[in-house]
């Protein structure tokens, strides 16, 4: 089958013919119907992670299932389902709580599951490996899902819409009348701005250099927009918020610029959620005796804080029923063969979302 590979930084992917090995136990034979292209991809390519390699890249699918392992209980054959880069084993003493941060994630993560033809092995990003046309996953990494929403629009679900979309609703407790900012209006800040419009929030500011994140961001639900290179961002969301700084920032790049920015944009006891990736290494720095005194909250949330078999299949039945505008987050569909290109169209700010499509 063929696979996009990750072989060395700063280059192309490379499409290969590889073998997928055979499904274990308790793995699940998807054949990918649709994979979206990430932010995280184009870092993994560009060296900003080092993940290893050889590896199969991708990590945000919808697919069917074709065959399971004897020990699989999830999922079966036939099924619908949308990857998870946060598996979920359900039966870990962090499952077991209904939290998320499974502790069989590692194992899933960086399991060998394609052979090239040099006989070398390749991993597969995340344990998942979706830029190909099928992929043999932990059923973990999988939930099934049943929607109305075509492929393209669910894969989504598999990382950038619950990252924004979970982050709001898992880990803010926005209602009626509240105020929020989201910076960075990409796929992921996008979903966070919908989000707040679920929850009721009635001044919610979309903050992005690009002029069309921005109008992608006021469609979508935001109530105002900044460009923070032509503006003071704390400035003007204090200016939208007679003086008081707005009651969450999420913020989605994960720089320390722009975590300064959403912890000085907040209200005296707001929270600011981190979910853009930082480079590793990266170290904030806050005056503690401030931060003390303004009993402000600054956490992270990885995937979204999901509980995948109840928030998947959630997100999904919010898509069907129109409170979450999938669609509107897609640019471009292209095939496998075109994924360097969808690639530099995502780093270069072109797009919000492209998805590989597959017949």
């Amino acid at each position: 089958m063929r696979a996009a590979l990750f072989l060395r930084p700063n280059a192309p992917l490379e499409i290969e013919e590889v073998e997928l090995l055979a499904p274990g136990p308790q793995d699940v034979l998807v054949r990918v119907t649709a994979t979206a292209l990430c932010q995280t991809d184009v870092s993994v390519r560009d060296g900003k992670y080092d993940y290893g390699r050889p590896m199969i890249m991708g990590h945000e699918a919808c697919g069917v299932v074709e065959a399971i392992g004897a020990e699989v209980s999830h999922v079966k054959v036939g099924e619908r389902v949308i990857s998870t880069t946060a598996p979920t084993c359900g039966v870990c003493a962090t499952c077991a709580r209904g939290l998320s941060g499974c502790l069989k994630a590692l194992d899933v993560r960086t399991t060998k599951r394609a052979r090239r033809a040099d006989g070398s092995m390749a991993a597969a990003l995340y344990g998942l490996g979706s830029f190909a046309d099928k992929m043999v996953v932990d059923q973990a990494s999988v939930v099934a899902v049943d929607s109305r929403a075509p492929d393209s629009h669910l894969a989504l679900i598999g990382c950038g819409v619950t990252t924004g979309l979970g982050a709001v609703l898992n880990r803010l407790s926005l209602s009626a009348g509240s105020s929020m900012a989201v910076i960075g209006c990409g796929g992921v800040g996008l979903a966070a701005i919908q989000g707040a419009r679920m929850c009721g929030a009635t001044t919610i500011v979309g903050i992005d250099p690009r002029a069309a994140r921005r109008e992608d961001a006021m469609a979508l639900g935001a109530t105002a927009v900044i460009d923070p290179d032509s503006e003071d961002v704390v400035a003007r969301v204090r200016e939208l918020t007679e003086g008081l700084g707005v009651d969450a920032c999420i913020d989605g790049v994960g720089s320390p610029t722009t975590t300064t920015q959403a912890y000085d944009a907040v209200r005296r006891s707001g929270s600011v959620i981190i979910v853009g990736l930082p480079a590793q290494g990266t170290r904030l720095e806050f005056d503690a005796w401030q931060f003390f005194l303004s009993e402000k909250r600054i956490s992270s949330s990885l995937f979204g804080s999901a509980v995948n078999r109840r928030d998947l299949p959630l997100y999904a039945r919010f898509a069907d029923e129109g409170k979450v505008d999938l669609g509107g987050l897609v640019s471009k569909l292209i095939k496998l063969e075109d994924v360097n290109a969808g690639l530099d169209a995502l780093a270069a700010g072109e797009v919000v979302r492209v998805v590989v499509v597959q017949d």
